[in-house]
C-alpha cells in the first residue's frame, strides 16, 4: 500500500458550513494483488469537479486487492445516499475485467472488508455483452470476494449509479437516462439481489476505486462526474489556484 507521494489534501468548500469535505487518493496493493502486478495509478482533479481515476493491473476481487482510490478524507458517519456519473471507462489494452465504483470498506489497506459496485469496462465486446454491473463484498479481512448481483448488461455511457446505505446494507440502482429513471442492479430470476449487507461500523471509509487487470498489463481509465453526498455537491467550489488540475500533472512527475 502506497500513498500519494504530494501530501496535499483538498479542501472543498460548499455553501452550508455543515457540509464540507476533503478528498485525497491512495493506490492499493503491490506485486502480490490479484492480476497484479499492481503497478499503480493516478487521479487528475477536474476544474468543474470530478476526476480522472487510473490504475495499472491489479484487480477488485479474491483476497489482495490491487487498485487507486480517490476518496472522502475522513470517511462517512451514519446513513447515507451517494451519487456519480461514470462518463467513459476505457482500457488499454482492452480487458473484460477492469472495475470502476463506490467502494465502501473499512480501511484502505488490500486485506479490508468492502462494498463495491463494479461498472464493467465500455471498449471490450466481452464486457458490454455479459460484464456489465454488479456489487462485489468482502465479508471478513483478507477473505475472498464475490458478487451479490450481477445484471444490467449491456452498460451504455455516461452511466449513473446511485448507493443508499441503510444500517448495514447497501441498495445499489442505476440510471441510464442520467437519474431520469433509476433500476435496481438485481437480477431476481437468478436469485441474485440489488443489495449487500455488510456491518463497516458506524464511521467507514467511502471513495470511487478502479482497477487495470490483465496479469499487470492493461490500465483502466474512467472519468467520474456530478458526484454527490446526500444530494449536495462533492466538488462545490473550484479548490483555489487550479490545484485539483496541477496534483495530477506534478504526481505524475514523482
Amino acid at each position: 500500500m502506497r500513498h500519494c507521494t504530494l501530501c496535499v489534501a483538498l479542501a472543498i468548500a460548499v455553501v452550508s458550513p455543515a457540509f464540507a469535505l476533503e478528498w485525497d487518493w491512495i493506490e492499493i496493493g503491490d506485486e502480490t494483488s490479484e492480476q497484479g502486478p499492481y503497478g499503480g495509478g493516478s487521479v487528475e482533479w477536474l476544474n468543474d469537479g470530478g476526476f480522472t481515476i487510473s490504475a495499472l493491473g491489479g484487480d477488485i476481487w479474491s483476497n489482495r486487492l490491487g487498485c487507486t482510490v480517490a476518496y472522502i478524507v475522513g470517511g462517512v458517519t451514519g446513513d447515507y445516499e451517494f451519487e456519480y456519473t461514470i462518463t467513459e471507462h476505457l482500457t488499454d489494452p482492452p480487458t473484460t475485467w477492469s472495475k470502476c465504483g463506490m467502494m465502501a470498506a473499512e480501511a484502505w489497506d488490500f486485506e479490508t472488508p468492502y462494498v463495491f459496485v463494479q461498472s464493467a469496462c465500455s471498449n471490450d465486446a466481452t464486457a458490454l455483452n455479459d460484464k456489465g454491473s454488479k456489487i462485489i463484498t468482502r465479508d471478513t479481512r483478507a477473505g475472498g470476494a464475490g458478487p451479490g448481483s450481477n445484471g444490467w448488461t449491456p452498460l451504455e455511457w455516461p452511466v449513473r449509479y446511485r448507493i443508499e446505505r441503510t444500517g448495514i446494507q447497501y441498495d445499489v440502482w442505476l440510471s441510464l437516462d442520467e437519474g431520469g429513471t433509476w433500476e435496481s442492479v438485481e437480477v431476481p430470476a437468478e436469485g441474485k439481489a440489488g443489495f449487500s449487507e455488510l456491518d463497516l461500523g458506524e464511521t467507514h471509509e467511502l471513495g470511487i476505486a478502479i482497477n487495470g487487470h490483465n496479469a499487470g498489463g492493461t490500465t483502466g481509465t474512467a472519468t467520474v462526474v456530478d458526484i454527490t453526498l446526500n444530494g449536495q455537491d462533492a466538488f462545490a467550489v473550484e479548490p483555489a489556484g487550479k490545484l485539483a488540475t496541477e496534483w495530477g500533472r506534478l504526481k505524475a512527475g514523482d
